[in-house]
């Protein structure tokens, strides 16, 4: 549908989802900067505040990166786990992790927290529209 014709409703609908891809896709991409420590991470959070400061709607940039945070945070839980039974399939290997039900509800909570502020920026744009 051509944009002259979209309602406004519809228009803020994409403007959120848009920038709530933004911040998910920006979250992709930085989260495992941050784990390998490599200094790009810090341009890219540069962006993401800048892009914050920037945007009105930035509840919906934050709730995308967090969302992307929180399934970074399960993968590399998984990782770990999955580690630490190679170790313990070898000869003589002993490996342990505690907490891993309690650190995969902390990534769940903070998907969860991702997905409320996208919906908060929705239904404030869509109220103004």
């Amino acid at each position: 549908m051509p944009r002259r014709y979209q309602s406004r409703r519809e228009a803020a609908v994409e403007t959120v989802l848009g920038t709530a891809l933004a911040g998910l896709v920006l979250g992709l991409v930085a989260v495992p900067l941050f784990t390998t420590g490599f200094p790009l991470a810090v341009v890219v959070i540069a962006a993401l505040v800048g892009l914050v400061a920037l945007r009105r709607d930035s509840r919906a940039l934050g709730g995308g990166f967090l969302v992307a945070f929180g399934l970074w945070w399960v993968y590399y839980v998984g990782q770990a786990v999955e580690r630490c039974d190679a170790l313990n399939r070898q000869p003589n290997g002993s490996c342990a992790i505690y907490g891993t039900l309690e650190q995969l509800a902390l990534a769940g909570c903070v998907f969860l927290v991702g997905a409320v502020l996208v919906a908060i920026a929705l239904r404030q744009e869509t109220a103004r529209a």
